[in-house]
This record gives C-alpha cells, structure tokens and sequence, in this order.
C-alpha cells in the first residue's frame, strides 16, 4: 500500500472542496478575514476558525507560539489541513528572544525576567520529572537556552558557569518557583501497609509493587492519597512517610475518615536530592489513633510568587552582544499541540518545529511532545523538520494516567479518579489499568511520514497506544538522547508501546542510545526496510511482547541488532552487524504481559514471556550472532541464513546447516559521504544455489504461540516478503539472503533510498 500516493490523494480532495485560511505573521492581522489578500497574523487564530475541510496556508516566517487546534475533520475527506505556503520557510518555536542581557564577566552574560513573561508555566523553575526516569541528583529543568538554533548543555550551579575558565558554551538559571507542578513521590509506610484494594489516588497515579506497598507519583497540589480502613493497632501518636522529591519543598496533610475530615497532623518535605531518593518524613499527631480509619493524605503547594524573578546565566563565548545576536530562551512546553483530546483528522505539512521546554513522557501519565494529537486519530505529520525539544519530538501517546504498571485487580471498586480533562472516563482508565484495554477508535490511525527529527533529549517519537494502527515511514531521525545530564527507560529513536498492527518502514535512525524500542504488546507490528547505525546502546529491543512481530528487510549496523525479551517474533531477510540477546524475562521478574484479539485493542488474555517462539530466515549474520538465543523456553526456527566474518581464512564448516558461513565473505562496511551512506558488500551469486531458500509467507512463519494470531498485514492480508530493502521484486522461487534481491559486489547506496 503506498501511503505517500494516499496523503496526496487526500491532499488533493480537500483542496477541491476546502476554503482557504492565509496567515501571515509580517503582513496579517488576527481580526482580518484570512483570504489571501487580507491574511490572519497567527496559526492560533486560524485555527479557532477551521472547519472540517478547511486549508490553512502559513506564509513564510517566525511563528512564536502554541498553536491549539480547536476541533479537527470528519473523516478523510474532510480535514482540517495545515501547511506551509510552496517554496516558503515557515518556523513554528516555542522560544523568544528576549533582551537586556547584561555581561558579568568574560564570556558569561545574565538575564534577569520577571516570573510574569513566562505564561503557561516556566521552564526554568520546571524539573523534568516523570516515572522511570532518573536525574542523578541533578536539578534539570525542562527550560533551554539556543545560540545559533542549537540548544545549549545546563550547568548545575553557579559557581560552574561563574568559573573564571570557563569557554564552553552552556547555561544555569535561578527561579521563585517551587521546581514545578508535581510536589512529590510518596512510598507509602508505617502503619500503611495494608491490603492495596484500600488504595487510590486523586490527581496521580498509584503503582502497586512487588514488596506489597504503593508508591504514589505524580503527586501536585490538591493530590489525595485515599486509604480505607487502616489499622492502627492499639493506637500511635506517630505516622511516617517515605518521600522523595527535588522540589523546594510541599506540605503533607493527614486527615480522618474523609478528604475534609478532621486534620490530625502536617509534615512538611523538604528536597531529598532525588525523585528517587527517599528519605523518612514523620508527622507527630495532635492525638492518638487507634483502631481501623479510613485515611485520606492532602498534599499542598507552597504559594505562587507572581511578583518573583528568574534569572538566566549563558557562557557565550566570544559573543559581544546577546541581544543583536540569535541567543533565544525556551518559554513554551510545546508548539502544536490541542487542548483537548479527540481532536481527529489533522494535516501538519512543510513546516520547522522547534524549541519546546517539553517535560518527560513516560507510558503512565500524559505524553508531551513538540507536536503530538493528544490521544486522537488520523492525523498525518508529514515532510517537517522537528528539533531541539527537551524530551520528546512527536509524541502519539497517553493523555492522562493509565498503563500495565498500575494496580491490576488492585484498585477497589469505584475508586478511579480521572484526571480532570483527561479525555478518558472512570471506565475506560479501569479497562487500560486492569487489562490494558482501550477502544480502538479514539487513537491512532496516524500517518508520520518523511519528517526529519532531531536533537531531541528522551526521543524522536514516542507513544503509549496512540500510536497503534499507524504508519510511521521514511522519517530521518537521528541525535536523540545524546550527552543528555539524566537517563531512563525511555529514551530512543521511537519508543512505543503497545504498538497494535503499526508499521514503521523506511526509516534512518542513527545517533541515539537505541534505534527501535518495542515494548508490551507489539502485536501484528512491522518493522520494514529501516537504516540503523551508530546507536550506542543497541538497533532494536522487542520488551515482554507476545507477536507476531515481524523485523524485514532492515540494515542494522550498530554493535547489538536486537535484544528481545519477547517471543513471537519473525527476523527475516535482515543484515545486521551485531548480537543477538535472547531470552526468557526472568531477568525482569517474570512480567505477565498482555496480548489481544487480532487487529482489535481488546486484549484477550495475559501471560509470562519465556522467550523463544522466534523464526530467523534468510538474514546476512555475523558469526558471532546465536539465533538460538539463551535461556527461552519456546521453539527456535532457523533456516537460509548466511553468516559473514572478519577472518579470510574462515572454513566451510558448521554444525548447523542452516546457518551458511562462505569463505571470503567479509563483514560490511558502511561509509558516509555527502550524498548519502553507502555499503560495501561481498555478496556472491553462488550463495543462491548453494542453499536454497523458501519464500517468506505467513504459512512458512505460522502463529506467534500465545495469540495463536497469524503474520498478516494488518488489514488481515496474507503477508509475502517478495519485495526487497529497495521495493525490487525477490525471486520467489530461491529469494537471495540479506535485504537485497539482487547480489551486490562492491559498494550500494542505501541512504536516501
């Protein structure tokens, strides 16, 4: 199916029938009536006026906002499209240029603001925060500092940027702001440990771990922490709190029997250095307590300070003046992104993304991105340049709490909280928490084509379930989490979970800690025709998925191909460089994960990940790759793979036939020159012969074994991989090893394709 001819087509209908919105940022007015003549100033503003079917042309500039988009299309026919003018550069920042930078000395310049200019929130007073993410006991904000449109390095004190040698370009800020909207993280303790059916949480989310406690995160001001039936005992006049935070500090209120019932003691937390690092709070009550309670903990922010400051450090060196020089701040923690959920069938086309303060974006709580839907469907992303966001570019995920990790068959009865404007009910968060379970209509269906993402701190493109039933294709994603203060589990090229029937195609990913990351429910996922190269950390990583997932026709030439603590999986006709890590995830604890009915989001059971239950065909390998993996406990199929090495002298002898070693066939290489990447390659005609090979269809590879599902394409279609890396035709009869149908000696260009 070609995705490109379908979004032209689509382009085309609407413009047939489309009114036309012009905006101009140097010739427009917002109270204009858009037409070419009389442009609007803003996208914002032309966005509150788009009707389905409408078409807003960006003209050439710098567009310093947000842009909100207030209702989406119908259906395909009817969008709302948004696309810059032919021929125009159009640049959409979340950042400004603010002036009065003042030297201090040398090459260090300060700028002083008042909290004030910052509207929706300040970035430099923001810490990045979020589940699985680590800041090593740095106060990292989600702000930035640009010269020349790259994003500077924070710096963690002031004596740091102050030193007297210091030359290398970077920034630190002070702020009046408490670090930001979440407060805390609580591990609950002493005398809390009580059956977890007693627990929930009112704006946050709760996470019921393996040593039978909670930890609650995402905690903010007005966050109720509800425990039924607590049992004191014979009574205490002491309770305590494991706490971590690197917030300045918030308060703890303990109430009985309900939210506003009697307040019998107040601790204040102060910073434990870490969002991980918990320490002991203890509050001292104003009576003893005895018996069972119902208990409901408050949290409380420490008051705004409107009338506060926040001031800016930069080491510039060389710079003469920061205000005639393109010195920019972040200000906006995203750039195109709605307000509201459910806002379907947009068009992005042509644009510069760039500079947002976005915060981290995990799979249990909201996922921010440069531009992202905000859980809704059939969008398309097409041909943009998306930079220089703090954590995330695209984002195709979660609108508020919910993901396996929450309290499965833990939360009592009628005791969810949605978050206010969250776009989910009290119902649907109960099917994603206890079976992770959403309607399949609500999100996803987006096409994100031909963009290039970049210098982005977490990842390119990322996504909790929004991302299912899309097409994610020849996108050039590359510098993603690179010299980045924190770490996490969530930082890649693309890191989606729950990734039902997408299709990620096409792709150059390289410069990043991890290429690919698969994880939970990668069922019926394709991964077609990719570049990836120079990834540190490792090309692909399929976590505690069931399949069929289907890895094709990739090139993959970082140290480490895959690791897959999953089963289910089909690596066929693939060139990789490095090992293979394969096993069962008993490493991890043994996680029960979740597969579902074929092409549907209604998961249909939930079972452990033993590994194996892996198909290797007709791949190029390295002779230091097992396919049989380590420690699985599900079938291996190997056959029609031919193994390359470093040595010349390399016999014709192996235990196992299906794995072809050939004399003389030395490991690829890839060189990199202006026109693109090319691979140098020692492919020999004979190996067609010698080994003969079956055609990749679905009844060769069989059902993944815990669905029991088929490798089909998505729209249930019998999948046959009889096209190569390049789209040319295999031979069906005898297809050839590798991504290439046809034998290459010599080098082959694979970037651009």
């Amino acid at each position: 199916m070609n995705y490109k001819l379908i979004v032209l087509g689509i382009l085309i209908s609407f413009h047939l029938s489309a009114k036309e919105i012009h905006v101009s940022g140097v010739n427009g007015n917002d109270n204009a009536n858009g037409s070419q003549r009389h442009p609007l100033k803003t996208i914002n503003a032309a966005a509150q006026k788009a009707m389905p079917g409408d078409v807003i042309i960006v003209h050439a500039g710098i567009y310093r906002e947000w842009v909100k988009p207030l209702r989406g299309g119908t259906d395909n026919k009817h969008r709302i499209t948004y696309v810059a003018a032919k021929g125009e550069k159009v640049v959409i920042t979340g950042s400004e240029a603010p002036k009065g930078w003042q030297n201090v000395s040398g090459n260090v310049w300060k700028l002083t603001l008042p909290n004030a200019y910052f509207k929706d929130s300040n970035p430099f007073g923001e810490l990045i925060y979020g589940d699985w993410y680590r800041s090593n006991g740095k106060n990292i904000h989600t702000g930035a500092v640009y010269l020349d449109n790259r994003r500077l390095p924070e710096v963690f004190s002031r004596n740091e940027i102050l030193a007297r040698d210091n030359n290398k370009p970077s920034w630190y800020a002070e702020a009046d702001d408490n670090g930001g909207s979440v407060l805390m993280n609580i591990d609950m303790y002493a005398p809390f440990l009580t059956d977890p059916k007693q627990v929930a949480v009112e704006k946050g989310d709760v996470i019921y771990n393996n040593w039978k406690h909670f930890i609650f995160t995402y905690l903010t001001d007005g966050s109720i922490l509800h425990l039924t039936s607590v049992d004191f005992g014979a009574g205490t006049d002491t309770v305590e709190y494991k706490v971590a935070t690197q917030a300045k500090s918030g308060k703890i209120e303990f109430h009985l029997d309900k939210p506003d019932g009697e307040l019998v003691g107040t601790t204040t937390v102060t910073n434990t250095g870490n969002w991980g690092k918990y320490e002991v709070f203890k509050t001292t009550l104003s009576r003893k307590i005895s018996g069972k309670h119902d208990i409901h903990v408050v949290l409380r922010a420490p008051g705004s300070k409107p009338e506060g400051t926040t001031t800016i450090w930069a080491c510039l060196p060389g710079m003469k003046n920061p205000d005639s020089s393109d010195v920019e701040i972040a200000v906006r923690s995203t750039v195109f992104f709605p307000k509201k959920t459910g806002i379907n069938y947009i068009t992005v086309k042509g644009f510069t993304l760039q500079n947002a303060a976005t915060n981290w974006a995990p799979p249990s709580a909201f996922q921010p991105g440069i531009i992202g839907p905000h859980w809704a469907s059939h969008w398309i992303i097409e041909d943009n340049e998306i930079l220089n966001s703090r954590c995330s570019g695209i984002s195709l995920g979660r609108p508020t709490y919910g993901h396996a990790h929450h309290p499965q068959n833990q939360q009592p009865e009628g005791r969810i909280y949605p978050e206010v404007n969250g776009g989910q009910t009290a119902e649907q968060l109960h099917e994603f928490f206890e079976f992770a379970t959403w309607t399949k209509e609500e999100a996803g269906f987006h096409i994100v084509l031909n963009n290039h993402i970049h210098d982005c701190g977490q990842a390119g493109i990322v996504g909790c379930s929004g991302g299912a039933f899309s097409v994610i294709e020849r996108n050039d994603i590359h510098d993603i989490t690179q010299n980045e203060p924190f770490n996490g589990e969530e930082m890649a090229g693309i890191k989606l979970h729950f990734a039902v029937d997408a299709i990620i195609r096409d792709n150059r990913i390289f410069n990043t800690t991890l290429a690919l990351w698969l994880d939970w429910g990668a069922q019926g996922t394709q991964v077609l025709g990719n570049l990836m190269y120079k990834n540190s950390y490792r090309d692909i990583l399929v976590e505690v998925s069931h399949g069929p997932t289907l890895v094709a026709n990739n090139i993959a030439l970082s140290t480490i191909f895959m690791r897959s603590m999953s089963q289910g999986l089909a690596i066929v006709h693939n060139l990789a460089l490095g090992n293979f890590e394969g096993f069962a995830d008993e490493i991890m604890g043994g996680r029960k994960t979740f597969f579902y009915i074929p092409h549907s989001t209604s998961s249909a059971g939930k079972v452990t990940n033993p590994g194996g239950d892996w198909r290797w065909y007709n791949n190029l390998l390295p002779d230091i790759l097992n396919p049989e993996g380590k420690n699985h406990g599900l079938p291996v199929a190997v056959s029609g793979n031919v193994v390359f090495t470093t040595k010349d002298d390399l016999a014709v002898s192996n235990n196992n036939d299906n794995l072809l070693k050939i004399p003389g066939f030395l490991k690829p290489k890839f060189v990199e020159r202006k026109d693109g990447i090319y691979l140098i390659l020692s492919e020999n005609e004979s190996w067609r012969n010698t080994n003969p090979r079956k055609l990749v269809t679905t009844e060769l590879l069989g059902k993944a074994v815990a669905p029991q599902q088929e490798f089909k394409n998505p729209d249930g279609s019998a999948l046959r991989i009889d096209t190569d890396y390049f789209g040319k035709k295999r031979n069906i009869a005898n297809p050839f090893p590798g991504p290439f149908e046809t034998p290459v000696n010599g080098e082959v260009k694979v970037w651009p394709k």
